[in-house]
């Protein structure tokens, strides 16, 4: 990865942490020199983001840079006033481990629908509860989407 996609990836990550949200095709292009169209694309190609299939007049949306989503989902984490959205249960934790503080999420069982606490505390996960990953990972981005 080249230094300017590095720091696109970085922008990407540091506003998300920030504010709770993917930044805009014109956010990021105040914050970094060069072709961030252009940028994004080559990121989602390496499968380093995913951008909306269907972005507004050409320009791209960012949907997901893991284990954030761009998206609203069953899956929401909060720490330090500010909400994230994660892409599922594995990334409620991964959201922590970003971050590094703690984290309150509470999702519901995909399966079942029971309330589970996906919240960290301490660096350790609140509950006893076990996650249960649908596709293989070594299938995760044949439909990242789904996954």
């Amino acid at each position: 990865m080249d230094d300017f996609l590095a720091e696109l990836r970085l922008k990407i990550y540091r506003h998300w942490i920030a504010t709770g949200r993917a930044p805009t095709v014109d956010e990021l292009a105040a914050a970094v020199q060069g072709d961030v169209t252009q940028g994004l694309a080559q990121l989602a190609e390496a499968n380093t983001i995913v951008l909306e299939p269907a972005s507004e007049a050409g320009r791209p949306h960012i949907r997901m840079a893991h284990p954030f989503s761009g998206v609203p989902t069953a899956y929401r984490v909060r720490s330090g006033g500010i909400f994230y959205w994660a892409n599922c249960a594995w990334d409620c934790l991964g959201i922590a481990a970003l971050l590094g503080r703690d984290t309150q999420a509470v999702a519901r069982c995909a399966d079942c629908g029971d309330r589970v606490d996906l919240s960290v505390h301490g660096g350790k996960v609140r509950d006893d509860a076990v996650i249960h990953l649908v596709v293989p990972v070594r299938h995760a981005w044949d439909d990242i989407i789904f996954t």
